[in-house]
């Protein structure tokens, strides 16, 4: 039968075929005519086949690739995702013990017990370094500085301040003269104690000797000179320290501070420490006991004082106690030069309770509005000269 296809791609075989079905009988059907017309006018010729002795057809031309192939996207796709892999993912080669960019592996030296949920934890860096000599001195001239710890199974970290070693910030002859340590062996030495619901405490309270933990820093949680402090209060002058569990370690990293610089300036000054403590049993830290040795020395330049308060003997840090020692440190009196500075460090309620909450602001930390205690006793002064507030 006639493809009717065929209809539509040539209009002129219509009009031939119904000039040839003029004549036919009226019996015949046109259509059946014009296929027997169709059969008897076609010439069929038969397809040719190609000989065996032929030459093959030529190939088809090759297909144009455009620019955009698969390799022109995959090959700087991968080159950029490795890039940031490496950049993200590989160690910076520093040769210091610690730096902010990434945790550096450190072995635990020495553990110290002082109570059953606290202990002084001794790291050295597992890999060998040899920092600049001023390395520890930039750092610990710079502020109060803490270094992150982290607990590799829930993949966290928390800050512990270091303590500094005391036994070498005075010369033997007691008279000031004696250099901050420049800790040749690089340890860092961290006061720790188990936190109820804590997750790095008891993970670094589990460690024994020959462990390996991870550490980064430093972190500057206080800077000694601020950029914003008018002439003559760019050095702290007297502090008032008060205190909670594992918080009185900045509170001797100052002091230790303060102790270098009068051996620059010259400056006496004066420190009180309220440490709040869960227990009586828990051993006194060796760095206050040594630092109150030091504080003794009349040419030493600085006077420690340290008052301890216990949960277990129902002696906490009242009001009263601290308006002591604000009247005994003669703060906000005016006199002489340098900064007067009340710093309460501590456990998150501890601190709300004695200078009221922190903030938080375009997703970083502040000191929020002063309050608590120390709120109340600042606001009840009627005279007498600034008194700066560090919540740490």
């Amino acid at each position: 039968m006639l493809p009717r296809s065929i209809l539509r791609t040539r209009p002129h075989l219509p009009q031939r075929c119904s000039a040839l079905t003029s004549n036919l009988p009226a019996n015949r059907a046109p259509l059946n005519h014009i296929q027997s017309i169709r059969l008897a006018t076609t010439k069929f010729k038969p397809r040719s086949r190609p000989s065996p002795l032929s030459p093959p057809p030529p190939p088809p031309p090759p297909r144009a690739r455009p620019f955009y192939t698969t390799p022109f996207f995959t090959i700087p796709t991968a080159f950029i995702l490795g890039y940031i892999t490496y950049t993200y993912t590989t160690t910076p080669t520093i040769p210091y013990p610690i730096n902010p960019y990434s945790f550096t592996p450190h072995v635990i030296t020495s553990t110290t017990p002082l109570s059953p949920t606290s202990s002084l934890i001794t790291l050295s860096p597992k890999h060998h370094s040899t920092p600049p000599p001023s390395f520890w001195s930039i750092i610990n001239s710079e502020g109060l500085w803490s270094v992150q710890i982290k607990q590799p199974q829930l993949q966290i970290q928390r800050e512990y301040t270091p303590l500094p070693e005391t036994s070498s910030l005075l010369s033997s002859n007691g008279n000031g003269s004696g250099k901050r340590d420049r800790n040749l062996d690089n340890k860092i030495t961290i006061f720790v104690r188990a936190v109820d619901g804590g997750e790095v405490s008891p993970y670094l309270l589990s460690r024994k000797p020959g462990d390996v933990v991870e550490v980064r820093g430093p972190v500057i949680t206080y800077t000694f000179k601020p950029e914003e402090t008018v002439k003559g209060e760019e050095d702290i002058r007297n502090v008032v320290f008060i205190a909670g569990g594992t918080g009185v370690s900045p509170a001797i990293q100052l002091t230790a501070h303060l102790f270098s610089r009068y051996t620059e300036d010259g400056i006496k000054r004066r420190v009180k420490i309220l440490f709040a403590s869960r227990t009586a049993s828990e051993k006194v830290l060796p760095q206050i006991q040594e630092l109150q040795k030091l504080g003794d020395i009349e040419r030493a330049g600085i006077k420690v004082d340290v008052e301890y308060f216990y949960d277990d003997k129902d002696s906490f840090i009242t009001k009263p106690d601290i308006e002591a020692a604000v009247a005994g440190l003669e703060m906000g009196s005016g006199r002489g030069s340098g900064r007067d500075v009340i710093m309460v460090s501590g456990p998150e309620g501890f601190v709300n309770h004695y200078a009221g909450k922190k903030g938080w602001k375009d997703g970083l930390e502040t000191q929020g509005v002063l309050g608590g205690v120390v709120g109340e006793i600042l606001k009840s002064r009627k005279q007498g000269g600034k008194i700066e507030v560090m919540k740490l």
